[in-house]
Order: C-alpha cells, then sequence, then structure tokens
C-alpha cells in the first residue's frame, strides 16, 4: 500500500503558505494521517469556498 503522507502534508502547507496560515512541516509530522486528511479537507473547504465566492 502507498504512503500518501508526504502528499497530504505537501497539500496543507501549500494551502497555508498561499493563505498565510502558520503550519510547519514539524507540527504536521506530528500528526496521524487521519488527522491529516481531516485538517486538509477542512483547509480545502474553507479557502475553495472562498475561492468560490470571489469569482462568482
Amino acid at each position: 500500500m502507498k504512503d500518501y503522507r508526504e502528499m497530504y502534508i505537501r497539500g496543507i502547507l501549500d494551502i497555508a503558505e498561499e493563505h498565510g496560515l502558520d503550519y510547519t512541516k514539524e507540527q504536521l509530522d506530528l500528526m496521524h494521517e487521519d488527522e491529516l486528511i481531516a485538517l486538509r479537507d477542512r483547509l480545502r473547504m474553507k479557502y475553495e469556498n472562498i475561492h468560490f465566492k470571489r469569482y462568482c
């Protein structure tokens, strides 16, 4: 089974960088994979919704 952990971390860090959020790789390394997925999904919903509203 492929490990997607680094992909989740990279996705969170990309969103954080784009929106000025304070997340570091060291903080995210301490989280379980399920927590990373949940955080990534929450950030996506929040910020994709902002982008959607901005361009409509």
